[in-house]
């Protein structure tokens, strides 16, 4: 079942699907919500790599109309590539249906709707969206071994990094840590390490980001310097 923009009426529509949960970890990770009703701008961006990340965006482009029916537009730039899907109805639907933060109050502020957090297939598929746009898959060196498989999510959100923390214990050995970064603000990292832990990750979460797939890809041939 997609999910049906022209069934919300009162920003009252619980048909959360799986895809619509993962677009919703997509923004949640390196996405914002435009919402200014005075000069008329509502839209959805979502911001990454230019030189890595082109045939992701035609996935989330694509997922974006098979789930909303709702055109979303590619620009790369010189540093980033963008897309933004417009829509007011959409907008308002996650702000005060999700009640996810909008403008510029989002990065310390955001978090997982609880109608997905309850819910144990919608969670997997929003951590998903989360660490394909805000997490990493690489290999860090131990010292005792230099191609140790770690994937890391990094927040500024204290409230979704503890979200995050408690989904994942569930079913995975976890580490987590916070310190603070230069702009001094407070930065919590929730890593998933070694080889049984990240392959238990593809099995139950996965990867829709085509960088994150090479990589696991590489890193199943025995490949290092991912």
């Amino acid at each position: 079942m997609k999910f049906d923009l022209l069934k919300i009426k009162s920003n009252n529509y619980d048909k959360i699907t799986p895809n619509f949960a993962e677009l919703v970890g997509v923004i949640i990770g390196d996405g914002c919500i435009r919402y200014k009703p005075k000069i008329n701008q509502y839209y959805i961006e979502i911001v990454g790599n230019k030189d890595h990340e082109k045939e992701y965006f035609l996935y989330l482009k694509n997922l974006i109309k098979k789930e909303t029916n709702l055109n979303s537009f590619i620009k790369i730039k010189s540093n980033c590539i963008r897309l933004r899907i417009y829509s007011k109805k959409l907008v308002e639907y996650w702000i005060y249906y999700l009640n996810l933060p909008y403008n510029k109050i989002k990065g310390e502020n955001i978090f997982i709707p609880e109608i997905i957090r309850s819910n144990t297939s919608l969670r997997n598929d929003c951590i998903r969206g989360i660490t394909d746009t805000d997490g990493s898959l690489f290999l860090a060196n131990k010292g005792y071994r230099n191609d140790y498989p770690t994937i890391e999510i990094s927040t500024t959100s204290k409230k979704l990094a503890i979200q995050i923390k408690t989904i994942l214990s569930k079913n995975f050995r976890i580490g987590f840590r916070k310190f603070k970064a230069q702009n001094y603000r407070m930065i919590y990292r929730i890593s998933i390490n070694g080889d049984k832990m990240v392959q238990k990750w593809v099995k139950l979460i996965g990867f829709s980001n085509t960088r994150n797939i090479k990589r696991y890809k590489k890193l199943k041939n025995g490949a290092t310097g991912i």
